[in-house]
């Protein structure tokens, strides 16, 4: 880096004229997309700790430019909050509603935004827990980052994604389980649009997942649940197998006799009838009512 003091740092006009001059350069630099992106990430970190504020309020160009790599933005943008909040929070706030900004930075952006600026990064964060458009990773991510601004907001997003038809069903009971924290009652809604919009074709396990996270937040619910699956001719046979011993394994009589019933009905193939008596096999060793040698 330039040093004013090294032998031979010579400029007309001066200590300044040559400072000034040496930061303009600097940032060109930072701006320019031929040079390493982690180059100039360093090379932010470096000059704000060696110009401080004269250096940092020169990034402002830098967190607004829309040309310039977003990391490189994201970067300039949190330095310069240590000296000039306001143009700080109006720079992440620019990466962290920009639809045209890869969905990760936006997270970045509207994280660092909680730590200053609860309003603004309460409103960008909603607006990604929103947009069916952006990752489920980062939706539910931004879900959580939510908790640490404003929690009523944080419990509707969670509410958000865990009804939200788009989302897979295993991100929803995942929202639904964690929504239970803040309102066990739309939690239980939740999940029974999961356990109540099972078909065929779906993977059991999700079924079995829902009334099970159904259990975990209300234990008669998650029987209810357990009960409805068993039942469901909709619902494909190994998983009303696996309700049917959950029943049982919870104590409720008609988990024995529902898997008895199952193998022995007629037109279930010859697989899921032996799979029922394995499992009813099960429950009479665990309930004590059957030898395991027997």
């Amino acid at each position: 880096f330039w040093n004013p003091d090294r032998p031979g740092a010579t400029a007309p006009g001066g200590h300044d004229e040559r400072r000034d001059r040496a930061m303009t350069n600097l940032v060109a630099s930072i701006k320019d997309e031929s040079v390493d992106a982690d180059l100039r990430i360093q090379l932010i970190q470096d000059l704000v700790d060696l110009g401080g504020e004269a250096m940092a309020l020169r990034l402002s160009p830098v967190a607004v430019a829309s040309e310039v790599d977003v990391e490189v933005r994201l970067e300039a943008a949190e330095h310069m909050g240590r000296f000039n909040l306001d143009d700080a929070v109006n720079a992440l706030e620019a990466i962290a509603t920009d639809p045209a900004v890869d969905d990760k930075y936006r997270l970045d952006a509207a994280s660092a935004l909680a730590d200053s600026a609860a309003s603004p990064a309460a409103i960008a964060l909603m607006q990604l827990v929103t947009d069916d458009g952006v990752s489920e990773y980062v939706r539910h991510s931004a879900a959580h980052a939510l908790r640490r601004v404003n929690r009523d907001a944080a419990a509707m997003a969670l509410r958000h994604l865990a009804n939200a038809p788009l989302v897979t069903s295993r991100l929803r009971i995942i929202c639904a389980e964690q929504l239970a924290d803040d309102s066990r009652e739309d939690a239980r809604e939740a999940l029974w649009r999961i356990v109540k919009g099972v078909e065929s074709l779906m993977d059991h396990h999700l079924g079995i997942d829902a009334a099970e996270a159904m259990h975990g937040v209300d234990p008669d619910a998650g029987v209810e649940a357990y009960s409805v699956l068993a039942v469901d001719a909709c619902f494909h046979w190994a998983g009303r197998i696996e309700a049917a011993y959950r029943l049982g394994r919870l104590g409720v009589g008609d988990g024995f006799d529902l898997l008895s019933d199952f193998a022995c009905a007629e037109g279930v193939d010859d697989v899921y009838g032996l799979a029922a008596l394995d499992r009813l096999f099960q429950l009479e060793i665990e309930s004590g009512t059957l030898d395991s040698e027997d």
